[in-house]
């Protein structure tokens, strides 16, 4: 392994881990906004360190000038990856970021002949979103390959950090995206629902704009997607309520509300919570007569698995497995890529239990 990987917002939440990860096996530079906080986190792990914002893109290339990858920490990824991509492109760096926003994917996607040009390699998304659910489509697909259809259902968050529900906020809508024949159209919101099996019968899901009905058709070439969240009766109820409210009164004054809500959520789950919380998710993948066959995931809290995913993938870039371009986890790394590095597991095929959805 050769090279130099930067970490920028490494003393957020997630970044810290993956640089306690990452300190001593390779040649590490810790990065960030508040030089204070860097320096001391750069201290404690005897590594060089910069400061930086990302308002200037010149300023960034500066700092990325003898940097060969880029995994980019620090969120709202919607207003953060923008400068860095574009610095990355101009250092000819490769770029990983651990966003999950589903607008950082399509605007990155936009890039893909640039980044060609410039034999860098641009990969959003390199932590639980959307490695797993990436792996899992692919998974999928390579398992039937005559599927026409993919529905992805993700189980209810149980640990969740301020900055992510920060971020959801910023993308609050009346309506969902979903991709048919190929293509990202809006439906609206709450009129899709599915159920699942996660594993204790079926539960209600609702489809949401999660970045996988961007990446999910380049990564398998299937042209239908959507992908649900399961949401309690409260929940669900709340969501379409929300939705008419937006379309009626627009979405400025729910945002502004939802960005205060966030600001008042904890910074951190307790480790406690991390411990006991676990994901499921299901691929579901229909074949050209609608027969459904089906994937079951079963994965660590969403920050164990993110801080393992993209420490590894840092290594492999490193590494040299690389391809330049626009790319997604499973396309690069392989659709097992979460199985062997994330604290997953797979199980089917299956069929559901039966049961009316809770």
């Amino acid at each position: 392994m050769s090279g130099r990987a930067l970490l920028y917002g490494a003393t957020g939440y997630t970044g810290r881990e993956v640089a306690q990860r990452l300190a001593g096996g390779l040649e590490l530079v810790l990065a960030g906004r508040d030089e204070a906080r860097v320096r001391a986190l750069a201290l404690s792990l005897d590594l060089p360190w910069r400061a930086f914002d990302l308002v200037d893109v010149g300023r960034i290339a500066e700092a990325l000038s003898d940097i060969d990858v880029v995994l980019h920490a620090a969120g709202p990824f919607e207003l953060t990856a923008g400068p860095m991509i574009d610095a990355c492109l101009a250092t000819r760096t490769h770029y990983l970021d651990l966003a999950g926003e589903w607008t950082v994917f399509h605007d990155a996607m936009a890039l893909d002949a640039a980044a060609r040009a410039a034999g860098v390699m641009v990969m959003p998304g390199v932590g639980l979103t959307i490695v797993a659910t990436d792996c899992l489509l692919a998974l999928a697909k390579a398992t039937w390959p005559d599927t026409e259809r993919l529905r992805l259902g993700i189980s209810r968050a149980q640990v969740i950090t301020r900055g992510s529900v920060a971020s959801a906020s910023r993308l609050l809508s009346p309506d969902v995206l979903i991709r048919r024949g190929g293509e990202l159209v809006t439906v609206p919101a709450a009129s899709l629902t599915h159920a699942f099996d996660f594993g204790n019968g079926l539960r209600e899901t609702v489809a949401l704009s999660w970045a996988d009905v961007v990446t999910g058709g380049f990564t398998t070439g299937v042209g239908d997607i959507e992908v649900y969240s399961e949401l309690d009766w409260g929940q669900r109820a709340s969501f379409r309520a929300s939705a008419l409210a937006m379309r009626l009164t627009g979405v400025g004054a729910w945002r502004q509300a939802a960005g205060a809500f966030a600001a008042a959520w904890p910074s951190k789950p307790s480790e406690e919570a991390r411990r006991d919380a676990r994901f499921v998710m299901v691929a579901e993948a229909l074949d050209p007569w609608r027969r459904t066959r089906r994937l079951r995931m079963r994965t660590l809290d969403g920050y164990s698995v993110s801080v393992a995913t993209a420490a590894a993938a840092v290594e492999r870039v490193l590494a040299g497995d690389a391809s330049p371009g626009f790319e997604t986890p499973a396309r690069v790394f392989g659709p097992r890529f979460i199985l062997e590095r994330g604290g997953a597991i797979i199980e089917g095929p299956y069929q559901p239990a039966q049961g009316a959805a809770a």
